[in-house]
């Protein structure tokens, strides 16, 4: 499965995705931008880093749209074919989100704990900044002890990640993509 991840304005961004023998999935545009790693790209390495495999990205790899993107009208597909695609979709997205258990809640929880913690080593202390870092500490105490151990364990993984991708990310002309192939973090193309 390719991710695309569009820049695809000054301050806004798109996705795409590519699966085998699936329906091609977009979101435009996509949720929380950042000018240095946008949000849907942390949830990508993070889910990569632990092995979710019902994360948002492990359920769109499975067949689903993680309930909230769209399958892509091309010229390819016939209005009606088009529309019976985009309800299979849907139907095997919400099959998939309430088979997820805990990963779906863990892929939340885990990206906001190494978003705030990245962050945290190179943006400037304040207000706003320590709030995020109690409510983190907070989040992390909500964890299993195996969970926090797992978390502790891709820390490194997933910072190199985050720096390598940020870089790419911030350099990237708007109209250009950055692409990741599931599971891996390193881009393609």
């Amino acid at each position: 499965m390719k991710v695309h991840f569009i820049r695809s304005g000054e301050r806004r961004y798109s996705m795409r995705i590519e699966r085998a023998r699936l329906p091609v999935l977009v979101m435009d545009p996509a949720p929380g931008f950042d000018r240095d790693l946008p949000h849907d790209m942390v949830h990508f390495v993070v889910e990569a880093a632990l092995g979710l495999g019902t994360g948002v990205f492990g359920q769109i790899a499975a067949g689903g749209d993680a309930g909230s993107f769209h399958v892509e009208a091309d010229g390819a597909l016939s209005a009606k074919e088009r529309q019976r695609a985009a309800r299979k979709q849907v139907a095997k997205g919400v099959k998939l989100i309430r088979a997820q258990g805990r990963e779906g809640e863990l892929s939340e929880l885990a990206a906001f704990l190494f978003d705030i913690a990245w962050r945290s080593r190179s943006r400037p202390d304040s207000a706003a900044q320590r709030a995020a870092l109690g409510e983190a500490g907070r989040t992390r105490a909500s964890l299993s002890a195996d969970e926090r151990a797992r978390i502790d364990a891709a820390k490194p993984r997933v910072f190199a990640d985050f720096e390598r991708l940020s870089k790419a990310w911030r350099a990237l002309p708007v109209g250009d993509a950055l692409i990741l192939e599931w599971p891996s973090a390193q881009p393609i193309g």
